[in-house]
């Protein structure tokens, strides 16, 4: 990364950021006003933004208002923020008046509805519907009532009043009762004793109950053609305006952007100060940008690296599916080792010895391949990861003579099979890998230590040049290849090294200024960080006994499915269904399950025994100030 600073004709500005928002290719930063900038602070764009930010979100309602045909992914043309808003606004007026031809219609089709669906019941009466109450010798009983009550109503009433069940709903009678106007209240009685719920049909003026029942269904169509043509007029408006709204939308976003930017530029009145990270491989280019954008009206200056710089990292092709995997973890500081092409292989490796069959490998890299070619884009990078995983093991398949585990290629092992011979040579050979593993990891905290300055870290650290002495002289003394005489003084100068490593620290951050206190802290810390790197250097080692394990244990789940197949056809003969469907789940198991733990595993290794020893992941990603691909 370069720091480039310019200082640019406050007239220039939006098409310098406008360039810049195009490229993608600086993160800027906010300055303050000061001697070492400019005099006078960003501006304060506040009600700006929150204008930009507030005609993003009307875009947003109308379209919820408009549906799913007011999206859109590409905008036909750039509009200025008032041109932007001025549209917004005509739109949202057309669209107002729509949305309220469809509120209407449907309130008109729900009442309508619900009149007809109550008159229903009584449609086919020949009575008017508004004077059902202005009978002059006749009074009339409209509403419900349970139908275990009406027989005996009915029964006690008959001859005094009539009574007509005219519907069921709900485990009640929609009844109309006649009575003459001296029994009436007698008949009002009887039915309130019975649970009578009065319910008077809709009324319209001078219509029968029939009609205005007919009228009711007919204004039902009616309203609900007249919601069909605003729906449709609905729709035809989305897709008829939807590329003007990511245009809004987009000038809402850009504006806004462009305004965020500003704040980070202090000025003199007619002059502002810009500055940001850059790639330096981006370097040349950009200053062309920013030199054509002003019409050559800049100053700029590449200045010295402080710290704070962002991390960008750009592997090679066939890495970029690891970079996942590392960015999970964490980001290097700036300055680190980018630890992308090592963790590729080792993870591939670590999963090849686990899961080492030629047959499966195949099989796996072949789903990998297709993955990566058919899948989707957000699946194709662990597609490539899984192809990778498949190869290694073919390869550690090749060497331990296993072909989906026939017992006529073991022969044929370029090593050996994990399940024949003495195990504990396998988890030897395990341990040895994590050994290999384990060094390269503190090489590369050297490295990084070194790089940041901290050379105490660098040759004392429990993960420095200390820590790997102490680390290979206690391998070659228990495999016997460095006496005791030499290896033991060696051990208890490394040991010593640690311990000292904290108090060494403090010591030097008093002489540059630092605290006057802690000195015992430091050294209570570095007796404790000796011994918790003894325990952590032989955990770690030992956790790699894990890799032959689980290779034995994927031959003998092989081995388990060969033997089942064996017993079926001593059952019922050579070559059964039987025995073949066996050693079918038997691969398949292998497969799916050995190599899901292999790749969790595999994972596990990487992350605590691996990167633990060199990689803290506290770098900070490059954000670069973009413009273009909003939406």
């Amino acid at each position: 990364m370069e720091r480039l600073s310019a200082a640019l004709l406050g007239s220039d500005a939006r098409a310098v950021l406008r360039r810049l928002g195009g490229s993608g290719a600086m993160e800027l930063i906010r300055l303050k006003e000061g001697p070492d900038t400019a005099p006078l602070p960003p501006p304060d764009n506040a009600g700006a933004r929150e204008f930009c930010r507030s005609l993003a979100s009307r875009v947003e309602e109308l379209r919820r208002a408009l549906g799913p045909g007011a999206l859109s992914a590409s905008a036909p043309g750039v509009l200025t923020p008032d041109e932007a808003a001025a549209s917004l606004s005509a739109l949202e007026s057309e669209a107002k008046i729509i949305i309220k031809r469809r509120s209407l219609a449907g309130e008109e089709m729900k009442a309508a509805a619900a009149a007809r669906e109550k008159i229903s019941p009584y449609a086919a009466l020949p009575l008017p519907s508004d004077r059902l109450a202005a009978f002059s010798f006749i009074r009339c009983f409209t509403g419900t009532l349970p139908v275990e009550n009406f027989k005996a109503l009915a029964g006690a009433r008959a001859g005094k009043s009539l009574l007509l069940p005219l519907a069921e709903k709900d485990g009640r009678f929609v009844v109309l009762g006649l009575a003459e106007r001296d029994s009436a209240a007698a008949l009002a009685s009887d039915l309130k004793a019975a649970g009578f719920r009065p319910e008077e049909p809709p009324a319209l003026p001078g219509l029968t109950l029939e009609e205005a029942a007919a009228r009711f269904a007919s204004d039902e169509k009616t309203s609900g053609r007249a919601l069909l043509r605003a729906e449709q007029d609905l729709a035809e408006m989305a897709g008829r305006i939807s590329g003007t709204l990511a245009a809004v939308e987009n000038a809402a976003l850009v504006e806004e952007r462009l305004l965020e930017a500003e704040r980070c530029m202090p000025g003199t009145g007619s002059a502002v100060l810009l500055s940001g990270w850059v790639p330096v491989q981006e370097t040349a280019a950009l200053r062309f940008e920013m030199s054509s954008a002003s019409s050559g009206r800049c100053v700029i200056e590449a200045g010295a690296e402080e710290g704070g710089a962002p991390v960008l990292l750009r592997p090679p092709a066939w890495l970029r599916p690891f970079l996942e995997m590392t960015k999970a973890y964490g980001l290097p500081g700036y300055g680190e080792v980018d630890p992308t092409a090592f963790a590729a292989i080792v993870y591939v490796l670590l999963f090849g010895a686990m899961f080492g069959d030629a047959g499966h490998g195949a099989m796996v890299c072949a789903g990998g391949l297709w993955l990566a070619a058919k899948g989707r884009p957000s699946a194709r990078a662990a597609g490539r990861i899984t192809a990778y995983c498949g190869l290694s093991g073919i390869v550690f398949g090749l060497a331990y003579g296993s072909y989906f585990g026939l017992e006529s290629f073991k022969k044929y092992a370029l090593w050996r099979d994990p399940l024949e011979g003495d195990p504990l040579a396998m988890v030897l050979a395990a341990v040895a890998a994590g050994a290999v593993v384990i060094s390269l990891g503190v090489v590369l905290n050297i490295i990084n230590r070194a790089g940041s300055g901290d050379r105490l870290g660098a040759v004392l650290g429990r993960f420095g040049g200390a820590g790997l002495l102490f680390y290979w002289c206690a391998i070659l003394m228990l495999t016997g290849k460095l006496g005791t005489g030499f290896g033991l003084p060696v051990l208890g100068a490394a040991l010593a090294c640690w311990a000292l490593k904290e108090p060494l620290t403090y010591l030097a951050g008093r002489g540059e200024g630092g605290k006057n206190e802690g000195g015992l802290e430091a050294l209570a810390e570095g007796f404790v960080g000796a011994f918790e790197g003894v325990l952590l250097y032989l955990a770690n080692t030992v956790s790699f006994a894990r890799l032959a394990a689980y290779a034995m244990s994927h031959a003998a789940l092989l081995a388990s499915s060969y033997t089942l197949a064996a017993a079926a056809d001593k059952a019922w003969g050579p070559g059964s269904l039987a025995g073949l469907l066996a050693i079918i789940a038997g691969n398949a198991a292998a497969i799916l399950l050995e190599g899901t733990v292999a790749a969790v595993q595999a994972l596990r290794l990487e992350y605590y025994e691996f990167f633990g020893k060199f990689f803290e992941g506290g770098g900070r990603p490059f954000r670069p100030f973009v413009l273009e691909g909003i939406k």
